[in-house]
């Protein structure tokens, strides 16, 4: 199913409506909501890859170097997503500041500020997935090779 242009989600948005500002702003502002508890869900997963890395980070990082660049890697991108949603979906503009010389420039407005948005959280979580892609294979490895301190830890 072919995805419909802003203009033309404006135009069934007015008409489901009948132009009323007060039903368009509420099913704009729930999308903003869905959008907002999504992010929280991606920073809280974000914020179990950091912790279990500080528990067990230098384990795995200690099966061999390949291991190591993966957890690199697998940690950098999920502070990368993090880092996506703080700054890109977090931020809060109000619905009623949103410019617009009438309805349905008003809409079009809010609607590009709410797929700005959306393109910031979809990034945020292609990161996160390949981060944890990362992740796994350090953890893999260091299944594959439970002997620790395969890596000499130089202190």
């Amino acid at each position: 199913m072919a995805q419909l242009s802003r203009d033309s989600e404006a135009d069934r948005m007015i008409e489901l409506f009948s132009g009323d500002f007060a039903s368009l702003h509420s099913i704009i502002e729930r999308q903003f909501g869905v959008l907002m508890a999504r992010a929280q869900v991606l920073l809280g997963l974000c914020g179990v890859v950091v912790t279990t890395t500080g528990f067990s980070g230098r384990i795995i990082a200690g099966t061999n170097t390949l291991a190591q660049g993966l957890i690199i890697g697998g940690i950098s991108l999920t502070l990368a997503s993090a880092a996506i949603v703080v700054f890109g979906v977090l931020p809060l503009r109000w619905l009623t500041q949103q410019p617009g010389s009438d309805i349905r420039a008003w809409l079009i407005n809010s609607m590009a500020y709410r797929d700005g948005k959306l393109v910031h959280y979809r990034v945020a979580v292609v990161c996160l997935l390949i981060g944890l892609m990362l992740y796994v294979g350090a953890i893999g490895i260091m299944l594959v090779y439970p002997e620790a301190d395969a890596v000499k830890l130089v202190r």
